[in-house]
């Protein structure tokens, strides 16, 4: 797959863009920049329609806009050019594109579209998030993972790998795929790297091809959130995030206990995926799971709007 899919994607928690912040970002080898302006997080392309600065380097908000770092021309949330400080009249095409952000669940997402088209589906609202009962996202982000996010999203379907990889014994596992939604329901036995034994029920459904949000049952109920988006051909960022149902006043250590846990899960499957190659007809047994019908599901993020 030469180019990169139609979905969300997570491109910044929402506690690492304060007020009046400014940040470039790459992604789908292109330039952005991200701020937030009247609490409103934006993202534009990264270049000033005048003389190409980066908007995302030295750019500041300030009355109301964007200004560009180089000649100080304003942008507003919609990519339109505000002002231009020494100019008598405004000159035509100075707008920058501007990319559709939605903010849920503690994360800023980005919706991606090859042919440019808006939004097909909603991000899902997590009912718990930022509730009394349960605790604060604990999130970490692995930066230039070198990997295809296929190569992720084929865990969906991947129940062999489990009691290899992962010290997991799986004893129920299914797989569901309706419309932009797959869902994988697990039930088993965890022996995490850091220690301990987890019976665990598991009901993990990707909302598109980038993010991923995980209800777990167990030793502590807990909900993830994991992300991952391309940075170019070759690398992406993946974003994980998880909150525990609270039972005590330890739940912030368990989590912080948790969360390097997965840390470390994840790390054990980077080792694989940043050294394999993608096979387009693997040799599967029929105990591989439903592989196929995964790779079905997430063509369509690839293929043309009909």
């Amino acid at each position: 797959m030469s180019t990169f899919p139609r979905g969300w994607f997570v491109i910044s928690w929402s506690d690492e863009l304060a007020k009046g912040d400014v940040k470039p970002l790459r992604y789908f080898a292109k330039d952005f920049v991200l701020f937030r302006m009247d609490g409103v997080a934006t993202v534009l392309d990264a270049f000033c329609p005048h003389l190409g600065a980066h908007l995302g380097y030295g750019g500041r908000i300030e009355d109301g806009g964007l200004r560009c770092p180089f000649h100080a021309w304003s942008f507003g949330t919609d990519g339109h050019c505000k002002s231009i400080p020494y100019a008598k009249k405004m000159p035509r095409n100075t707008s920058v594109t501007c990319h559709a952000v939605r903010e849920f669940n503690g994360a800023v997402y980005m919706w991606h579209d090859p042919e440019g088209a808006g939004p097909a589906w909603k991000i899902p609202v997590i009912a718990e998030y930022g509730t009394e009962d349960w605790s604060d996202w604990n999130t970490n982000c692995l930066e230039g993972v070198k990997t295809h996010p296929r190569e992720i999203v084929e865990n969906v379907a991947d129940s062999a790998h489990f009691p290899t990889v992962h010290r997991t014994e799986v004893s129920e596992f299914e797989n569901e795929y309706v419309d932009h939604k797959a869902t994988q329901r697990t039930k088993g036995v965890a022996r995490p790297p850091k220690g301990g034994v987890d019976h665990f029920e598991i009901e993990a459904t990707y909302y598109g091809p980038a993010f991923q949000i995980s209800h777990m049952a167990g030793y502590l109920d807990s909900i993830l959130l994991m992300a991952h988006t391309p940075i170019d051909e070759t690398h992406l960022d993946l974003r994980f995030a998880v909150s525990l149902k609270k039972s005590g006043p330890k739940t912030e250590q368990f989590a912080q206990f948790y969360a390097e846990n997965l840390r470390l899960g994840f790390h054990e499957d980077i080792t694989i995926w940043e050294h394999k190659v993608f096979r387009d007809r693997p040799a599967i047994c029929d105990g591989d799971g439903p592989i196929g019908r995964l790779r079905t599901w997430y063509r369509q993020f690839y293929e043309p709007r009909g």
